[in-house]
C-alpha cells in the first residue's frame, strides 16, 4: 500500500475522531461547569434565605454580627450586603465588608426594577487567582413591597480547581484517544488492507514483466479476497493468450521460414537459369563461330594432313619421317581440337573417363612452352602426389588448361612467373572434396568490373589481334559441363588466380 494513500486514511480518520471527541468533550466541559456554577448559585441562595429569615427576626443591632457570623462560618462567603433600594437605585445599609470595599456593590436600573418584581438578580463575579464567583441579590419585602434587598457573594477555589481538572482530563483523553486510534488504525491498515494491496502491486509488477505464472494467495476472506481471485483468474487468462499467440507466430514464423526457403530455392533457380540461359547464348555465338571456322580450316587441315601421309610413304632421308610424323600428330590434334569446341557449342554428350591429373598438366605445359621461349618466364607446375584420377574429357580438359595458360601468358611480362596447380579441395556446404586446377600468373591483373565481364563472348582486354574473347567462355562452358565450378581473383598490378574445382565421382 502507498505511503501517501496510508497516510492520508489515517490523517482524515483520526481528524474525524479528534473534532468528535473534542466536540463530545467540549459539550460535556460545558455541562459540567454549567452544573458546578448552577450549585454554586443554589448554595448562595440558601444562604440568602438565611439572610432573610434573619432580616426578618433579628434586630437591626443584632443583624450584622450574625451576617459577620455566617460570613466566617462559611469559607466561600466573601460577603453579605444590606441594600436599601430607592428608584432607579440603591445605597448599601448594611455589609460585612470593610467600608473601603463596597464600591461596586450598589444595583442601579434594570436590576432595582427586577427586584421590585419580586424577582432574583444574578451577576458573575470576576475571577481573581482562578476563582468562580457569584453575586446573588434577592428582595426583602415588607407589607408586600420592595423596599430592601439581601446580597451574597459567593466564590469557590473548588469549582476552579475541578474545572481545571475536568479541562486537563479532557485534553489527556483526548491526546491519548488520538494516539490509540492512529496506532490501531495504522496497524488494521497494514495488516488487512496494506499487505492485501501490496500483494497485488507485487503481483502486478511481476505480470508486468512478462512473469505470467504469477498467483497470489488470499491473506482475507473479503473483498481482497475476490480481487486476489480476479488477480489470479486475470493472469491465467493472459498466460493462455501469450501462450496459444506464441504458438501462432511461431507457426507463422515457421511457415514464413519454409517460403523465404521455397522463395530462395526459386531465386536460386531463376539463377540458375538465367546463368544456363546466358551460357547458352554465348555458346550459340561460339556455335556459329566454331561452325565458320571448322568449315573454314577443316577443309585446308585435312588437305594437309592428307599430303603429310602421303609424304611419310615415300623414301625419306634420316630424320625425315620422324619430323614427318610429328607434324602429323600436331595436325590431328588440331582437327580433334576444333572438333571438341564444335561438340562443346552443340552440347554433345561428354565422353568421360577416369584419368590422371599429371599428365595433362605436363602435356599443356609441353604445348605452351615453346611460347615462353626467350622471355625468361618461370613456367613451373605444383601438382600434389597421390591425386585420385578425375572422371574427365581428355580433350575437354587439355582445352581448359591450354587456353588458361594462353590467358596467363599473354598478361604476364617477361622475367614473371606462371604456375599450374593441382590438389584436393576441401570439402564445403556438406559436398564431397573436389580436384581444383588452378593457373596463377604475375601479370597485370583485372579491375572489378574486367573481371565481371571475363566470361562475356568476345570481350578480351588484349591488344588488337592477340585474343578473340573466347578463351575463357570455352573454358567455362567445358568446367560446367563436367560439373564443376570456376572462380577469378585477380589484383591489377600483381596476378591473376583461376581457380577450377571438378567432381571427383560421375
Amino acid at each position: 500500500m502507498r505511503r501517501s494513500l496510508y497516510t492520508h486514511i489515517i490523517a482524515i480518520v483520526v481528524v474525524i475522531v479528534t473534532v468528535v471527541l473534542a466536540v463530545s468533550q467540549a459539550v460535556d466541559s460545558h455541562l459540567t461547569a454549567r452544573a458546578v456554577r448552577q450549585d454554586v448559585k443554589e448554595r448562595a441562595e440558601l444562604v440568602l434565605r438565611t439572610v432573610t429569615l434573619l432580616w426578618t427576626t433579628t434586630a437591626p443591632a443584632d443583624l450584622k454580627g450574625k451576617l459577620a457570623a455566617i460570613v466566617s462560618g462559611d469559607r466561600e462567603v466573601d460577603a453579605i450586603d444590606i441594600l436599601r433600594l430607592d428608584g432607579n437605585g440603591s445605597r448599601v445599609e448594611l455589609s460585612t465588608r470593610a467600608d473601603g470595599e463596597q464600591a461596586g456593590v450598589a444595583l442601579a436600573g434594570e436590576e432595582v426594577r427586577q427586584l421590585e418584581r419580586h424577582a432574583s438578580v444574578t451577576r458573575p463575579l470576576p475571577e481573581p487567582q482562578g476563582s468562580n464567583g457569584w453575586r446573588v441579590t434577592v428582595p426583602l419585602p415588607s407589607d408586600g413591597a420592595v423596599r430592601a434587598a439581601a446580597q451574597v457573594e459567593i466564590r469557590s477555589q473548588e469549582v476552579s480547581r475541578l474545572e481545571r481538572r475536568i479541562l486537563t482530563i479532557d485534553a489527556g483523553v483526548l491526546l491519548a484517544s488520538i494516539a490509540m486510534i492512529s496506532g490501531l488504525l495504522a496497524i488494521f491498515l497494514s495488516r488487512r488492507v496494506g499487505r492485501p494491496i501490496g500483494d497485488l502491486v507485487a503481483g502486478l509488477r511481476a505480470v508486468a514483466a512478462g512473469n505470467l505464472a504469477t498467483r497470489l494467495t488470499a491473506r482475507t476472506d473479503d473483498e481482497f479476497q475476490f480481487l486476489t481471485e480476479q488477480f489470479n483468474a486475470m493472469a491465467a487468462r493472459l498466460e493462455a493468450l501469450t501462450t496459444d499467440l506464441g504458438a501462432q507466430v511461431r507457426r507463422a514464423t515457421a511457415n514464413l521460414a519454409d517460403r523465404n526457403v521455397e522463395l530462395q530455392t526459386a531465386n536460386d533457380r531463376l539463377w540458375e537459369a538465367q546463368l544456363e540461359l546466358g551460357r547458352s547464348d554465348r555458346m550459340a555465338a561460339l556455335g556459329q563461330m566454331a561452325g565458320t571456322l571448322a568449315h573454314g580450316l577443316g577443309t585446308p587441315l585435312n588437305s594437309v594432313l592428307g599430303y603429310v601421309q602421303l609424304l611419310r610413304r615415300e623414301p625419306l632421308a634420316s630424320g625425315q619421317g620422324e619430323k614427318l610424323a610429328i607434324v602429323e600428330s600436331q595436325l590431328q590434334r588440331m582437327i580433334e581440337d576444333m572438333r571438341g569446341v564444335l561438340d562443346r557449342t552443340r552440347d554433345v554428350p561428354l565422353r568421360r573417363t577416369p584419368m590422371a591429373i599429371a599428365p595433362v598438366v605436363n602435356d599443356a605445359l609441353a604445348l605452351v612452352s615453346s611460347r615462353t621461349a626467350g622471355r625468361r618466364i618461370d613456367l613451373r607446375a605444383q601438382v600434389a602426389d597421390d591425386l585420385p584420377p578425375v572422371p574427365a574429357e581428355a580433350v575437354g580438359l587439355r582445352q581448359v588448361l591450354l587456353n588458361l595458360l594462353a590467358n596467363a601468358i599473354d598478361a604476364t611480362p617477361d622475367g614473371g612467373h606462371i604456375a599450374v596447380g593441382a590438389r584436393l579441395a576441401a570439402a564445403e556446404d556438406g559436398r564431397a572434396p573436389r580436384l581444383e586446377l588452378s593457373v596463377a600468373d604475375s601479370g597485370h591483373g583485372m579491375s572489378e568490373v574486367e573481371r565481371r565481364q571475363a566470361f562475356e563472348p568476345f570481350y578480351t582486354t588484349k591488344a588488337p589481334g592477340r585474343g578473340t574473347g573466347l578463351g575463357l567462355v570455352i573454358v567455362d562452358h567445358i568446367v560446367h559441363a563436367h560439373g564443376g565450378t570456376i572462380a577469378v581473383d585477380s589484383v591489377p598490378g600483381v596476378g591473376t588466380t583461376v581457380r577450377v574445382q571438378l567432381p571427383l565421382e560421375v
